[in-house]
């Protein structure tokens, strides 16, 4: 094959030169992403109905509701949070459902169960991706100097918003005002008593005063008109004249029972920033969308309108969160650790072969391999993430490998037959370097394949997130094997060309300085190892001693070192912003949390970090409000969190959230340290339970952020029976007209929507809170009546009661559970110890009723699954790996060798990670898994050139110690090559780049000691063994002629 190439060169090189211009055109094709696809499509649904409490609700409606989500396909868990006034349902799909097709199913079952709920709540509901509490998002606010904040309001709802709305990857964008118009319309009752009129009639009135009716249809040739009849009036400052009544002559209007209030307010939803509301855009991206070109898109869209004169020349777009600048920053730094790799891996392979010449040649294979492996990143459907180019930073020191065993065996052989006489001797002897190293090469590259491959076959969780590092990897290491098997060959074959009559001067007199002191030191480092090699094996009390101390420390590092380890799904980014959320069953007033709540939240801050705050804004929205701190380094970030969340505890009143926050996150399931579920027959005794529990363990000051769900915060509830002997007695009355009657007069009229300056107004009348406060203004409270009036006493008994706030429910099963956390930073390893003092405290200070149990589940169930996964990735890549290996030696004793290797490497692993205080997670992990690939390639190394020459020596421990000598170098430089390419990473080099340090960690610590290990424990395996092989004594060849892998 390679004499073909040789004769047919230009058409070979061209055709590389075309597949990797194909491979720079699809690069540019592939998305661009922070991570894949890394959690299940979860959708989530609200449904409003207020006046309704949350036990009533349920009773009414839970099964019917929760079975029809339930029966849709694909659904695997059901969460419902039932609170007064409202009921929020978390739909998980499985992995194999499409987000799209999962939101639209919920959609069309919201249809059918808004059908059947009563009319009063329909279209009061929402359907939407669930982002939960740490979701990448856009969030920019709009000023201009020479437009006011109303007509830039104006401006970006009318013209921009629907552009903005064509974004493929944004789920929602939404443009807030400074302020917004609000109508108030306030029920007069001694006004309407006199008119004989209830709420009900007034809200007739508005629902008829403001909307048009439709007439018919009139043709006037080619023109169809629509005749519509105007009735009241067209503009919410003229709600007033709206006619609620016609007393003979007299038109009783709405101005006339009611007082109207129209000014500017706070909005719903409003952005505090440093104490200054401001006009603000938001974007939140579809599950699983590109967030990073959401964030151009909308960024794209402002400065095109901007340009074309929609918005002032002024305008000015501040970036409060912007995750297009977290990604491009995170990828930067990963693109910049593997270029920093390459670079310090040529560097070792140049002080190592002294060479520039066989330097560049490796180093042709590094960019050539890169290029074409974006060809199979294309067709694979693998996007550019972090966790790809994490893959590419991995394999970026093990892509030279293959290389640096083609070109070190060529330029030995050249070396050895030096002078070359021709190019006819060279393309020969090229051809016979490679010929030599050819069948380990391939298999070494197997190997570490079959390292790879069953990552593809694990838990649903590891494979969505480490499946694309690992396509990546099999993708890069395969080319790179194709590569130096043709392209390097053939690129030599030109490099070393001989200049006509000028023959190759010999080898040492072309050795030069560079090469000549590489040479020196590696000569002396060869001749230290081999010195120490024959003091081991040739005492075989030593050589079983030292097994026997390898092995030994073995078992420390695994019982002892790893649990002292904190173990997590993937290592958070390191950011200099926090966010906690906050919210109250109590309180949802806008204006109230903005004018009250923050500034007692910011001198609460203020006081106790103060000095590591650099700036604070606030998304205020009622029941879901997000506080943003952005601090003045990252190093401070775990402090500031672990004080606030001590300074901030959840309890009846408030409910708190207090986390690191980065758009650059990688999206996984939110685990606890701490799960206990409480489990008895009354809803209201069991949450009194869970609340005693909750109080015990905030007592013990083990976990930092503890909550329950449901909240344990009691309602009172006001009961009312009807009085039926006392209704029959009013034929026009009954007992569905008088509670139709009573939900009005407690929650005001149905909300009509008046169109005002491009801005939609809602206006409900309602009565004054002081008319309706407290059950005896209730009990009191006057309906008329044939020209008199009757309180509501008279028709209904009234007892006051208390019951829970909130029910919820998994898979149409009612559960109340108590989660907790511990401090950032706290060992994994006190997670057993934790709860162990929890059942401790719970069995001795807490009364469980007959009837009830506390028990205590897993929260880290999908975690140990996922690592569980890799744990079988790892052990079925040693089954396939002793095939291959059986195959190629066609032994079944020279594997099991081989094998004995791989647990060694752990050693490594196990204290790089403690000493440098990383963490036990799925990336390093894969770091193990890879380790086990390159060890077993060392092995390879060792024992196939014993195999093959070790029977020319007369002398056992002689032939050990020679063939292991003349292995030495590749072994290092490889070893070498991968621990420099790991490096950057290793040191954490960029914010982002420590999402894959413990990865780096894990190779670099676990392969410097592993290499250690194997260099001394394969020949003292062999040395206590004697190997058979059909080759043995076949070939009595010089071991100077035979190569090395």
């Amino acid at each position: 094959m390679l004499l073909y190439m040789f004769r047919k060169s230009i058409g070979f090189l061209l055709l590389f030169v075309l597949l990797c211009a194909t491979g720079g055109l699809l690069v540019t094709r592939l998305p661009i992403q922070l991570y894949p696809q890394t959690r299940r499509p979860r959708v989530r649904a609200v449904i409003y109905h207020s006046g309704i409490s949350a036990i009533d609700f349920s009773n009414e409606y839970a099964e019917d509701i929760e079975s029809r989500f339930i029966a849709i396909d694909g659904v695997d868990i059901v969460e419902v949070e039932y609170e007064n006034d409202r009921s929020d349902f978390t739909l998980t799909f499985d992995w194999k459902t499409d987000s799209e097709r999962a939101k639209s199913d919920v959609e069309s079952a919201m249809t059918s169960i808004m059908d059947m709920l009563p009319s009063e709540y329909e279209d009061r509901y929402t359907v939407r991706f669930f982002s939960g509490e740490n979701a990448g998002y856009l969030m920019m606010g709009v000023t201009s100097r020479t437009v006011s904040p109303e007509e830039l309001y104006k401006i970006l709802k009318t013209a921009i918003q629907p552009r903005l709305n064509r974004i493929e990857d944004a789920e929602s964008i939404e443009i807030f005002n400074v302020e917004e118009i609000n109508a108030e319309v306030i029920l007069k009752q001694m006004d309407m008593l006199a008119y004989g009129l209830t709420i009900e009639k007034v809200e007739e009135a508005l629902l008829s005063g403001y909307r048009p009716e439709s007439i018919g249809r009139l043709d006037d040739g080619n023109t169809a008109y629509s005749v519509r009849f105007r009735s009241g009036v067209e503009s919410v400052y003229d709600i007033g004249k709206i006619i609620v009544a016609q007393k003979g002559n007299v038109s009783i209007r709405l101005q006339d029972i009611a007082d109207i209030k129209i000014d500017y307010a706070l909005p719903d939803r409003a952005f505090v920033m440093d104490g200054a509301p401001g006009i603000r855009v938001t974007a939140s991206p579809v599950d699983g969308g590109n967030v990073r070109k959401m964030s151009q898109d909308v960024q794209h869209v402002l400065e095109e309108a901007k340009g074309e004169g929609i918005l002032p020349d002024d305008s000015v777009f501040h970036l409060y969160l912007d995750p297009a600048e977290y990604i491009n920053r995170s990828i930067r730094n990963v693109v910049q650790a593997a270029m920093i790799g390459a670079a310090l891996a040529m560097l070792v392979i140049l002080l190592s072969l002294g060479e520039l010449r066989n330097t560049m040649l490796i180093g042709i294979s590094l960019p050539v391999t890169l290029i074409l492996s974006f060809i199979l990143m294309y067709f694979f459907n693998v996007s550019l993430n972090l966790i790809s180019l994490g893959g590419i930073a991995l394999a970026v020191g093990m892509i030279v490998d293959p290389s640096i065993v083609i070109i070190e065996n060529i330029h030995r052989f050249r070396r050895e037959e030096s002078p070359i006489s021709d190019n006819g001797h060279l393309k020969d002897l090229i051809v016979r370097a490679v010929a030599q190293v050819r069948s380990p090469v391939v298999a070494s590259i197997l190997t570490s394949v079959l390292v790879f491959l069953p990552i593809l076959f694990t838990a649903p969780l590891t494979n969505a997130i480490l499946g694309d590092q690992a396509k990546t990897v099999i993708f890069t290491l395969l080319i790179s094997m194709v590569v130096a098997l043709t392209l390097i060959p053939l690129i030599a074959s030109m490099a070393y060309r001989l200049k006509r009559r000028r023959p190759e001067p010999s080898s040492e007199a072309s050795m030069r300085g560079l090469q000549r002191y590489s040479m020196g030191v590696m000569g002396f480092f060869i001749n230290l190892y081999k010195t120490m090699l024959r003091g081991l094996i040739r005492r075989r009390w030593a050589t079983v001693l030292f097994m026997l101390l390898s092995f030994g420390l073995l078992a420390f590092s695994v019982l002892r070192v790893l649990p002292l380890i904190p173990k997590e799904i993937i290592s958070p980014p390191v950011s200099d912003r926090i966010v906690m959320f906050f919210r109250s069953p109590s309180i949802d007033d806008p204006e109230q949390i903005v004018q009250e709540i923050i500034p007692q939240m910011e001198a609460r801050i203020k006081e106790q970090v103060g000095q590591y705050v650099e700036g604070t804004y606030a998304d205020v929205w009622g029941r879901f409000n997000r506080y943003f701190i952005n601090l003045t380094s990252a190093q401070h970030a775990e402090e500031v969190v672990d004080e606030l969340q001590k300074l901030f505890v959840s309890d009846n009143t408030w409910y708190y959230n207090v986390m690191m926050w980065d758009p650059a996150e990688l999206p996984l399931p939110r685990t606890m340290d701490l799960q206990i579920s409480v489990h008895g027959d009354d809803p209201t005794e069991t949450v009194t339970l869970l609340e005693r529990v909750r109080d015990l363990i905030n007592d013990t000051m083990l976990y930092a952020w503890v909550f329950t769900d449901p909240s344990t915060n009691l309602s009172d509830e006001l009961s009312m029976t009807s009085r039926v002997e006392v209704i029959d007695g009013y034929p026009e009355l009954s007992e569905g007209s008088l509670l139709r009657l009573v939900r009005k007069i407690l929650g005001g009229t149905t909300t009509v929507e008046f169109e005002q300056d491009q801005t939609t107004i809602e206006v409900a009348a309602v009565y004054p809170e002081s008319q309706i406060e407290g059950r005896e203004k209730l009990e009191n409270f006057l309906i008329p009546y044939n020209q008199s009036a009757i309180p509501l006493k008279h028709f209904f008994d009234f007892k006051e009661v208390t019951s829970i706030s909130g029910i919820a429910s998994e898979n149409g099963e009612r559960v109340f559970r108590l989660y907790a956390r511990m401090s950032p930073g706290t060992p994994s390893a006190l997670r057993s110890e934790y709860e162990q003092r929890v059942r401790d405290e719970v069995d001795a200070k807490l009364t469980i009723p007959v009837g009830y149990s506390v028990v205590f589940d897993n929260p880290q169930e999908e975690m140990q699954q996922a690592i569980q996964s890799l744990f079988i990735a790892l052990a079925a890549s040693v089954v396939l790996i002793y095939v291959l290996l059986a195959f190629q030696f066609n032994s079944l004793i020279i594997p099991l060798v081989i094998l004995v290797t791989v647990p060694l490497g752990f050693i490594g692993v196990a204290f790089s990670l403690f000493l440098f205080k990383s963490t036990l997670s799925l990336n390093s992990m894969l770091g193990t898994i890879l380790l086990a690939g390159i060890v077993v390639n060392n092995a390879i190394i060792m024992i196939d050139f014993y195999l093959k020459i070790g029977s020319s020596y007369g002398d056992r421990i002689d032939a050990l110690v020679e063939t292991s000598g003349i292995r030495f170098t590749p072994i290092v430089i490889t070893m070498l090559t991968t621990v420099f390419g790991m490096l950057p990473i290793a040191i954490g080099i960029g914010e982002g780049s420590n999402i894959i340090q413990p990865l780096g960690i894990a190779v670099s610590g676990g392969l410097l000691v592993s290499t250690l290990f194997t260099l001394f424990m394969v020949p003292s395996i062999l040395s206590l063994i004697r190997l058979k092989t059909p080759e043995e004594g076949l070939r009595k060849k010089s071991h100077c002629e035979e190569t090395f892998f």
